[in-house]
């Protein structure tokens, strides 16, 4: 199966869920025998192209890489068009020409269009499907990250940016609505993160095919990790907060933890990639918390901890670093919304609230109950031991587009 994988940057290094999820993703494909032709950006932060809009690159799962840019351009050249901003940033240094050629002098079995800001490809593809005047052509898949009408309308409603930015953002919202909508009409496949997310679609798309993907993992697995009465009285929060949706998931959150954590002396650490004037901002807002930022390799501060946080008031979704706790032998501590497509249960393998109050009042009863939360840690990892590993997630799409054609 020859196929065509249209993805949002060249996704190593693997550093948010976003890349995490189609790296994995795509590797598991490549891995099931797929022939596979990417077209994306170079990443801005390690390139392994020349830096122009034409780069080859063939990787060591034998995915052969047609780069852009690694820079994008300006959002604002977005607002007069029918794109979302990202879609219009991402058509541009590349890509667009890229698939033009690719559709206009290859063949393809397959084309994935590997998240909703890829969406600017319909186009092109209505485009070439016109001009051959027959039926049939490539297997069109969308992979979905988010339910991006749902996650981009929260975010515009929850911002509390100045006038004219929460109106940018209802209206980009809008325009990611429609180009989701789109993708759910006219592709042969959907795949999803969550069950609830299908569900989410069908509702609206009650004929078209879904497959549902939740992550896999493939990092360290820490099975016998303890923790003890030396492991410091501290609580993680790990993630990407370079996205305004995650930004505002934490500033309500920490309005609502910081001051009654700090008050029974248990330590809220925070780590991973964000920009620095954020962090530093955050920082001096709440004093009390350790907003670390970026680090090269997690694992040292998930095993100084007692229990991993996943507190998103609004967004949906699989979320990665999920798995990344439990295999560390960390216990969940969550919001009952911000907890999806895990085969888990509260109270006897994680804490789930509807409410931070009421989140942060469970944390502090079971912070110091050891063998309540080895016992937690021991169960959710013989759970989930087998239940997460990309190779069947791989194997799943490739036979879902075998029978589709």
């Amino acid at each position: 199966m020859k196929c065509l994988w249209l993805t949002r940057k060249y996704p190593r290094p693997a550093n948010s869920g976003e890349l995490i999820y189609s790296d994995g993703l795509l590797r598991s494909f490549a891995g099931s025998g797929a022939e596979i032709v990417a077209i994306a950006h170079d990443n801005d932060e390690a390139p392994v192209g020349d830096g122009s809009e034409s780069s080859a690159y063939l990787d060591e799962d034998g995915v052969a890489w047609r780069l852009g840019s690694p820079a994008l351009g300006s959002r604002l050249g977005s607002l007069l068009t029918r794109l979302p901003a990202d879609s219009w940033r991402l058509k541009g240094g590349g890509p667009g020409k890229a698939l033009d050629a690719a559709l206009a002098n290859e063949s393809w079995d397959a084309i994935v269009i590997d998240h909703a800001a890829l969406g600017w490809a319909l186009g092109p593809l209505r485009k070439r499907k016109k001009a051959a005047g027959i039926p049939g052509g490539p297997v069109l898949v969308y992979v979905s990250h988010n339910h991006e009408a749902k996650v981009r309308r929260e975010v515009a409603r929850n911002s509390d940016a100045s006038f004219p930015r929460r109106l940018a953002l209802r209206l980009d919202a809008e325009k990611y609505a429609r180009q989701e909508e789109a993708l759910c009409r006219e592709a042969d496949l959907v795949t999803a993160i969550t069950e609830a997310e299908v569900a989410a679609y069908r509702e609206h798309f009650p004929d078209q095919r879904y497959l549902c993907l939740t992550p896999g993992y493939e990092g360290p697995f820490h099975p016998e990790r303890e923790i003890t009465a030396e492991t410091p009285r501290r609580v993680v929060m790990s993630g990407s907060f370079e996205w305004i949706a995650k930004r505002i998931n934490l500033e309500r959150f920490l309005a609502q933890a910081a001051a009654p954590l700090a008050a029974t002396g248990i330590e809220l650490q925070i780590v991973g990639k964000t920009d620095e004037d954020f962090r530093q901002a955050t920082s001096a807002r709440f004093p009390g918390v350790d907003f670390v930022g970026r680090v090269p390799e997690m694992t040292p501060y998930l095993l100084d901890a007692r229990l991993g946080l996943i507190v998103e008031e609004f967004g949906g979704g699989f979320k990665l670093k999920t798995l990344e706790y439990l295999f560390h032998g960390l216990p969940l501590a969550g919001l009952i919304q911000a907890v999806e497509g895990l085969p888990l249960r509260s109270p006897e393998h994680l804490l789930l609230e509807r409410d931070v109050p009421a989140l942060v009042a469970a944390v502090v009863a079971a912070i110091d109950d050891l063998d309540r939360l080895n016992a937690m840690r021991k169960s959710a990892y013989d759970l989930c031991r087998e239940a997460f590993r990309w190779e069947d997630r791989g194997r799943r799409l490739h036979e879902a587009l075998r029978e589709l054609r």
